[in-house]
């Protein structure tokens, strides 16, 4: 299993389970748009193209690696840590959804797949971090605040990456 327990695993499990996301996503969002139309804050944000929600994978794809590399070459098994349970409590979100529609939302598959993976994955950079409880909580604080703002962000922005794409297609 130790080959698991590398700084690269997160962005590989983060790609797996977006392309789920990046494949079913436009899809759905065409076949629930009723649905989504009478809803105040839409399901994966109002970006209905693929082109333009892979910019934002891409962009938080381009976020891991910055974090791999810097616990890669720091050893940083607590910040590694604590981006894992970040990743993994955003499934949380997914299953919020599932749950409140009562069907299939893009993600959940690969979520439920992955839980646990990621939870024997927690215990063990718990384990190899050695970080007390406040330590952890010290690194999780700014990893969820990072992840948190990046998605408002992203949210934001990939409706008018949408908008610039569907122009220069025209």
């Amino acid at each position: 299993m130790e080959i698991f327990l590398n700084f690269w695993i997160l962005p590989i499990l983060f790609i797996l389970h977006d392309f789920e996301e990046i494949i079913c996503v436009p899809l759905w969002k065409r076949r629930h748009q009723q649905l989504l139309a009478n809803m105040e804050k839409p399901f994966f944000g109002r970006v209905t193209n693929g082109q333009a929600f892979s910019v934002g994978v891409l962009e938080e794809m381009l976020i891991l690696i910055v974090v791999s590399i810097i616990c890669s070459l720091s050893h940083n098994y607590t910040l590694y840590l604590a981006f894992i349970i970040v990743y993994t409590f955003h499934f949380v979100m997914h299953y919020k959804m599932c749950f409140s529609i009562k069907s299939y939302v893009p993600g959940v598959v690969s979520a439920t797949i992955q839980l646990p993976f990621m939870i024997w994955l927690i215990t063990s950079y718990w384990t190899l971090s050695q970080a007390s409880i406040l330590n952890l909580i010290i690194y999780l604080v700014p990893a969820f605040f990072i992840v948190f703002i990046n998605l408002l962000i992203m949210h934001k922005l990939m409706p008018v990456i949408q908008k610039k794409f569907l122009a220069y297609a025209k």
